[in-house]
């Protein structure tokens, strides 16, 4: 558990909670707060049907949950596979988002951090740790269509990705049409804005300096 400014983090995994039901419920209170469409079985098998999966929670100090994210440790392709983060919108905006991106990738030390995403919300966030804050390192790169084959390949380290066409994105991902949050970087809106309502535009950002430099 590590504190900021009065909240908590626990880090763990599936096993690590007993009433998995409660958590369940909790989260998808959240979740529908912060207008993310998915119902009580997604959320469940989201949370806890992988159990190696890795959980970080928000948590106020009367261990009330307040945001989350899940993620999958890839070790053999030194890849952390992001499956989103949810904020309560009470705490939007506080950096809760980023700081739990900076546990993520502390926590694994992989060189990339990935995820799958409908929401430009998401790159903008993600690219926060790219290594010495460089926005070249994150893929599909606003400034270059030049894609490293190591991209590609860790691309392929999770089934999530595995299908991404050239343009870095997964057809048909979904089954309903996700939550879009406006940026206001041009650039990062322009490669979403090609995508169709249950697309996923893959992301591959560089934690640690890539060995192509």
């Amino acid at each position: 558990m590590k504190k900021m400014n009065g909240w908590n983090i626990f880090i763990g995994a599936p096993k690590d909670f007993v009433d998995k039901e409660k958590v369940t419920k909790r989260c998808l209170e959240i979740a529908n707060k912060a207008k993310f469409p998915t119902d009580y079985q997604d959320m469940y098998e989201h949370l806890f049907e992988n159990e190696n999966a890795e959980l970080f929670m928000v948590m106020d100090e009367n261990g009330e949950i307040y945001g989350f994210a899940t993620c999958d440790n890839i070790a053999e392709s030194s890849n952390t596979y992001l499956h989103g983060i949810i904020i309560h919108p009470d705490i939007q905006g506080m950096g809760f988002s980023s700081r739990l991106l900076r546990e993520i990738v502390k926590k694994d030390g992989n060189e990339f951090l990935t995820a799958r995403t409908h929401n430009p919300r998401v790159y903008e966030m993600m690219s926060s740790v790219a290594y010495n804050g460089n926005a070249d390192l994150v893929f599909p790169n606003v400034t270059s269509q030049n894609v490293p084959k190591e991209v590609w390949t860790v691309m392929h380290s999770h089934p999530a990705m595995s299908e991404a066409d050239e343009d870095m994105v997964v057809r048909n991902a979904y089954p309903d049409e996700k939550i879009v949050q406006e940026v206001k970087n041009e650039s990062i809106y322009n490669i979403f804005k090609k995508l169709n309502p249950t697309d996923a535009q893959v992301i591959v950002v560089c934690t640690k300096k890539p060995s192509w430099l």
